[in-house]
């Protein structure tokens, strides 16, 4: 598994993706639809980071982040954890 993190603006989506060939091909969807171009800053096997570019303006700006890195089952323990941290009935009556 595979996780496309982009920040755009401070705003933060992640998705999983079975392989690094989809995480990208739906970051390629993603800067269609956006209108931005894309530049990268980090490529290896297991990390790639690109910067997002706007061209709306009269010079390239620099718009979010990308990010496609390995999900693994350690991860996915750690989120798990969290979530059911966050749905304690401990943590509902605090609320």
């Amino acid at each position: 598994m595979y996780t496309l993190t982009i920040d755009e603006h401070g705003r933060d989506v992640s998705t999983q993706h079975d392989t690094p060939e989809a995480a990208q091909a739906a970051l390629h969807a993603y800067l269609v639809i956006s209108d931005y171009y894309h530049r990268p800053t980090q490529l290896s096997a297991t990390h790639t980071a690109f910067e997002l570019l706007s061209l709306a303006e009269a010079r390239p700006r620099v718009v979010g982040v990308a990010t496609i890195e390995p999900y693994s089952e350690l991860d996915a323990r750690r989120d798990l954890k969290t979530v059911f941290a966050a749905a304690s009935p401990i943590h509902a009556l605090a609320s």
